[in-house]
């Protein structure tokens, strides 16, 4: 699922003014990627690990007291206390910041997933369950957040007979969107930029297929702050509102590493939620059963998790 998505019905953001560099800029990300792609997973993760070292060394001197808007320190400050995740685990950092670069990797490597080749590098145990939703024909609705490797999540959902059309958020540059979308797209996903696209899920959802929602990074467009890690964080609302206007599904789902170039999909809620009178009630309970499930995520694998939605605690 791609990095999105703030209110789909936000205003557009700054498009980047043309550089001369751009292109040629672009075209290096494309060698790096062509690159690490092709080179054997040991080497490809090698390189990862030794990126990872100035990353950590980096937050290991910086900020330790969590002083900043955002960033590790003042994730884990927040996260790992009474009522979040308690103690501190050891070498946390050194996990994190390997997840941080394994993520390039993972990225460069995505076009190895094939109809022929996804069972070796994913285990699919809950696939068949997902099947049997999408055979309803309401669509499905995937909120995810920046929590383990969520762009093989919107890879495998087009290789497994589920379409799903993601949202997105640009950088401005349209090189390096049109880049990275392509990369994307290679198993038949659909990505959208974030800008006022409710109309187009609703669209997709009526179609019985899947669309994915990334529900952190709300900014000031977070429809409500539920709980989350025992304090509160803002999240989008989109699943929420499609849910109730469109009665397809919404699954809580993230992808977790298992190795080099292994993942596993999780399932950790399945919700139909019964409307009532009180929209604004409905709409806070199905956000709060996504926060839960994604805060069970972080707590199975806390390096796994970016700093998008912990830097949105209030």
């Amino acid at each position: 699922v791609p990095p999105a998505s703030e209110d789909p019905e936000a205003k557009p953001g700054r498009r980047v003014p043309k550089r001369w560099w751009h292109r040629p800029a672009v075209g290096l990300v494309r060698l790096a990627i062509r690159t690490l792609g092709a080179l054997p997973a040991p080497l490809a993760y090698g390189i990862a690990d030794l990126l990872a070292l100035p990353v950590a060394a980096y937050w290991s001197l910086t900020d330790r007291r969590g002083r900043r808007q955002k960033g590790y320190w003042r994730n884990v400050r927040i996260a790992f206390r009474p009522g979040g995740l308690g103690a501190m685990p050891r070498r946390h950092l050194w996990h994190w910041a390997r997840h941080m670069t394994w993520l390039a990797v993972d990225f460069c490597r995505m076009h190895r997933l094939r109809p022929e080749t996804i069972a070796r590098y994913v285990d699919l145990t809950e696939v068949p369950r997902l099947q049997q939703i999408f055979a309803e024909g309401k669509g499905i609705i995937w909120a995810t957040a920046h929590i383990g490797v969520w762009d093989v999540a919107g890879y495998v959902s087009g290789l497994v007979g589920m379409p799903i059309t993601s949202v997105f958020r640009p950088s401005g540059i349209q090189p390096l969107d049109d880049l990275i979308s392509s990369l994307r797209t290679g198993t038949g996903q659909t990505v959208v930029a974030k800008w006022n696209v409710l109309g187009t899920l609703k669209t997709v959802l009526k179609r019985g297929e899947t669309i994915g929602l990334l529900v952190d990074s709300a900014g000031n467009h977070g429809a409500s702050y539920p709980p989350f890690l025992g304090t509160r964080a803002a999240m989008v609302g989109t699943p929420a509102i499609l849910h109730l206007q469109t009665g397809a599904p919404v699954v809580v789902i993230v992808a977790h590493r298992t190795g080099r170039f292994r993942f596993r999909l999780r399932v950790l809620d399945v919700i139909r939620h019964v409307p009532t009178a009180d929209r604004e009630a409905d709409t806070a309970a199905i956000l709060d059963r996504i926060s839960r499930g994604l805060s069970e995520a972080v707590r199975e694998r806390s390096e796994e998790h970016t700093s998008e939605l912990q830097s949105q605690f209030r």
